[in-house]
């Protein structure tokens, strides 16, 4: 479970924000500290700071005897200044400083002195002729501040660079999943069946990807149960259309020389009646077979009322009967039935109905050339009742659909039992197995 909840979208969409923001950061000290460390050994070496202050005093030397500018001149000084934006410059008589102006770094307070200003940043001075006289000229140089100031945007810039593609690509992935589990649904909408949904994971979208292959999957098995129902249906009705048919033709012709009187003696009209009888027993047949039919493809649980039963006493009851039966049509029957009591829970009803669909096939389908045998015996915590009988050589009839058979297991699964066939060359086995109740473990009624 707690798998399954770390794995959950919310709390990975955390997690890639928590990764993507420390990846982040960490490019940002990266690129940050990579960037200071170019500005510290290529933009102030010596030679790079040197050439830079030469350039400053060259130009304002240039500037103010080109202009025959007077120290005094505040404004045309000033003007060259505000045309160099990182530089501050100091103009001294002597001891006495006449003129000050450009940059200041924001860290020193307006109170603080151009001595300590020349302390933090490099600074050349230089002797330089005005129109009113010589003096001490001291170029202050701060354009490393220019750089660093660019660093820090290129850090900031990297760290929301890589936190976006961090998460658009999560995103992107949830995406693509997404899409992927909408083109395989929109097949099989489009009748595709086969193709699986592929699901991997634990998090909603694997969830919800299993749930739909299971959907995909339970589709499959209703469509070919209903198929094969579709089928079996299409045996039976074009089956029975025409054995119904034959016999109830024959019994409204039987019917009407009845009813018209057209018969010679009362041994022809015994003839007539016992022929009417037959057909009508025909046709009484061919409708619990089709009860049966609805029995197995109908309602999916048949609805029944169990109860306990000692089974030694109701196998003996419940075949009793039908090995009569057998043995007044000529089969020989050998029965063996345990002498144990136990406890069963089962529906009678429909326990019988099972018995008559399995000896009617004996009836049937059996041969003569060896006894039927009829067991009911307990194998540890289960109760075997199975028939064995031989198989006729001499049938011109099969059943198409075993629609006998598959009533039988499925009443036996329904009542929490299993039923098999087995069969060889010359024998046919059916077994019926049912839970045994356990001494002492019977549900109070």
């Amino acid at each position: 479970m707690k798998g399954k909840t770390f794995s959950s979208l919310r709390y990975m969409q955390i997690l890639v924000l928590l990764f993507g923001a420390f990846l982040s950061f960490a490019m940002y000290l990266i690129v940050g500290t990579l960037g200071e460390y170019l500005v510290s050994t290529k933009h102030m070496a010596d030679d790079s700071v040197l050439k830079r202050l030469n350039k400053y005093q060259d130009s304002f030397e240039d500037y103010i005897t080109e202009n025959s500018i007077s120290v005094k001149n505040v404004r045309a000084i000033s003007r060259w200044v505000k045309g160099h934006k990182y530089i501050y410059i100091t103009i001294y008589d002597g001891a006495e400083i006449i003129y000050e102006s450009g940059f200041w770094n924001d860290s020193y307070s307006s109170y603080e002195t151009a001595a300590t200003l020349v302390e933090n940043c490099t600074q050349q001075e230089r002797d330089i002729k005005f129109s009113d006289g010589t003096y001490s000229v001291s170029i202050i140089d701060s354009s490393q501040i220019k750089w660093l100031d660019v660093v820090f945007y290129c850090s900031w810039i990297v760290f929301f660079i890589i936190f976006f593609i961090i998460i658009i690509l999560y995103n992107r992935r949830i995406i693509d999943r997404i899409a992927l589990l909408s083109k395989e649904v929109s097949l099989i909408e489009q009748g595709n069946l086969e193709q699986p949904i592929y699901h991997k994971g634990n998090d909603e979208i694997s969830l919800l990807a299993r749930n739909a292959d299971n959907m995909r999957h339970s589709i499959i098995t209703r469509y070919k149960s209903e198929k094969e129902a579709w089928e079996a249906n299409s045996e039976l009705i074009t089956s029975m259309s025409h054995d119904i048919r034959t016999p109830l033709t024959s019994l409204i012709g039987y019917l009407e020389i009845l009813d018209s009187k057209d018969y010679y003696s009362e041994e022809q009209l015994a003839k007539y009646i016992k022929s009417c009888k037959e057909k009508s027993i025909q046709l009484k047949d061919l409708s619990d077979k089709l009860f049966q039919y609805f029995l197995v493809f109908g309602k999916e649980n048949i609805l029944m009322e169990p109860d306990i039963f000692d089974a030694r006493i109701l196998l003996q009851q419940l075949l009793s009967e039908h090995v009569f039966n057998l043995n007044s049509l000529g089969f020989e029957v050998q029965t063996e039935f345990m002498d144990e009591s136990c406890s069963i829970i089962i529906d009678i009803q429909y326990l019988n109905r099972l018995f008559d669909n399995l000896f009617s096939n004996v009836r049937k389908y059996a041969g003569h050339g060896t006894p039927v045998i009829v067991r009911g015996s307990r194998e540890k915590n289960n109760l075997i009742i199975s028939i064995t009988n031989e198989i006729r050589t001499d049938l011109v009839f099969q059943e198409s659909t075993n629609i006998g058979l598959k009533t039988c297991r499925k009443i036996a699964q329904q009542m929490n039992g299993s039923f098999e066939i087995f069969t060889t060359e010359t024998l046919f086995t059916a077994r019926a197995t049912f839970p045994i109740i356990p001494a002492g473990k019977e549900p109070q009624t």
